[in-house]
């Protein structure tokens, strides 16, 4: 039996491993390849109130003022309190931070943040963390399988941990951590992976998800005409001043606005173009961003990029709190999978690796503190099924960027039709809480409703009720 089950291997799952206390049995068990998955792919930076004009309080506000209303409060400053720790903890495991001149470390600014707030490694943040996290869990007792989760173990209304590969990995604890949903959007700058796997899984299993409504489309992807996977081109060069223009050439928006706000901005024109030839030090400061550019034919340092919208990062998810406890005792979830309420109707740039890290901390702390369980789950639980590929369509043709009720209800007609498995039952989840929310919140923007409505000034739950449960 193991203390923690981990299901992703992720920032947020091996963040969870590395604070498990001395001598627990972990395992990590993951469906990619090492260094596959969205952690690796974060560019801009993790958000931390580490600089002399910032504070855990100005983070807290940030982050509740993009949240448009709706952020769970003291979630939102119990994060933000951590910040300076976790970025402490990470570079004793080795994290690689850039420094300023003076030998500070150096802060970018993006989108929402008052103050530069993103602490980064040039514009690969998410692999270097990844990196040093690996590095770091060597020689501890952690176990790695290369294996796809196939749904939880209950009995009693307890998760027992998984079952994947046909072997039951039993333990104390069980934590999701599989990231989010963004590929299952036919334009994505999320890894082909990240279809929700683990929040279908929970859901099956009876978990209470929430949110759901909620996706945002991050305002500038390389809009290249290729595959559905679009290259991030972060929202950092905006905040070292690249600049967007429209088909005129003219700048129309305040780049370092909310994502949703330059989002809906793009959109209303014709064309965009992202400018970065007057960003100092382009090609060393963002090596990835120029290096994926030229591999789709396009030199950054020379001329603007052509730009679209594309899915980016889930807000919804597993409804799990601070701790990532969920309503299923024994199971826990953190990191994209887990809607925890620090983001509310949509995500400040760089809060996402700060809340995978402190609910992963958080969550390895507590797992030895979990009862011994025994036996297996016997409760019968839907098998997930697969990925419709019909899905990717309907979801960025009717439920985008920009929403309205006739697309919405075509989109529920046309999830509707196909077989029913787990992601078409999450897929249909998000459409209906997209048609139920006749407002425009946050990432969620409605043509046909176009202001905030204070009805609906709450985060949306769907409570589920197990498949089926022991006794």
């Amino acid at each position: 039996m193991y203390d923690l089950v981990i299901v992703g291997g992720g920032i947020a799952g091996l963040c969870a491993a590395l604070a498990t206390p001395e001598g627990a049995k972990v395992v990590v068990i993951d469906k990619g390849e090492a260094r596959a998955g969205s952690s690796p792919l974060a560019q801009g930076g993790i958000a931390a109130a580490v600089g002399p004009e910032d504070s855990p309080e100005l983070h807290a506000q940030d982050t509740i003022k993009a949240g448009a209303g709706i952020c769970d409060e003291q979630t939102v400053k119990d994060i933000c309190d951590e910040g300076p720790s976790a970025i402490a903890w990470l570079q004793e495991l080795g994290c690689d931070f850039d420094r300023a001149p003076d030998g500070a470390l150096d802060r970018a600014r993006e989108g929402g943040q008052t103050v530069a707030r993103s602490v980064h490694w040039r514009d690969a943040t998410g692999q270097e963390i990844v990196r040093a996290l690996r590095n770091a869990v060597r020689g501890r007792n952690v176990e790695r399988v290369n294996a796809a989760a196939s749904r939880f173990l209950l009995a009693e209304g307890r998760c027992l941990g998984v079952l994947a590969s046909e072997h039951e990995f039993v333990g104390r604890s069980t934590l999701v951590a599989t990231g989010g949903a963004g590929a299952l959007w036919g334009r994505t700058t999320n890894a082909p992976g990240a279809t929700a796997d683990g929040i279908v899984l929970a859901m099956l299993a009876g978990a209470q998800v929430a949110d759901l409504e909620f996706m945002q489309f991050h305002p500038t992807a390389l809009d290249d005409g290729g595959p559905a996977q679009r290259i991030l081109l972060t929202e950092a060069l905006r905040g070292e001043g690249a600049i967007l223009l429209n088909e005129r050439g003219e700048r129309f928006v305040d780049e370092l606005a909310p994502r949703h706000v330059v989002t809906k901005a793009i959109l209303q024109q014709a064309s965009v173009t992202l400018d970065c030839t007057a960003v100092p030090n382009l090609e060393e400061r963002f090596p990835t961003v120029v290096a994926g550019a030229r591999a789709r034919g396009f030199d950054p340092l020379t001329t603007p990029l052509p730009i679209s919208p594309a899915a980016h990062y889930f807000v919804g998810g597993i409804a799990a709190d601070a701790n990532g406890g969920t309503s299923i005792a024994g199971l826990f979830a953190a990191g994209e999978c887990a809607a925890t309420g620090m983001h509310g109707a949509n995500r400040m740039a760089g809060n996402s690796l700060l809340e995978s890290v402190v609910v992963g901390r958080r969550v390895g702390e507590a797992a030895a503190r979990e009862p011994n369980v025994s036996g297996s789950g016997t409760a019968e639980i839907p098998d997930p099924g697969v990925v419709d590929p019909g899905i990717a369509d309907i979801l960025w043709d009717k439920v985008g960027p920009i929403r309205d009720g006739a697309r919405l209800h075509d989109a529920i007609a046309a999830l509707g039709a196909l077989e029913r498995t787990g992601y078409t039952e999450l897929c249909l989840m998000i459409a209906r809480g997209a048609a139920a929310r006749m407002e425009s919140r946050g990432v969620h923007i409605r043509s046909d409703y176009p202001e905030q409505d204070p009805a609906f000034a709450s985060r949306s739950f769907d409570q589920r009720t197990a498949v089926a449960r022991n006794g």
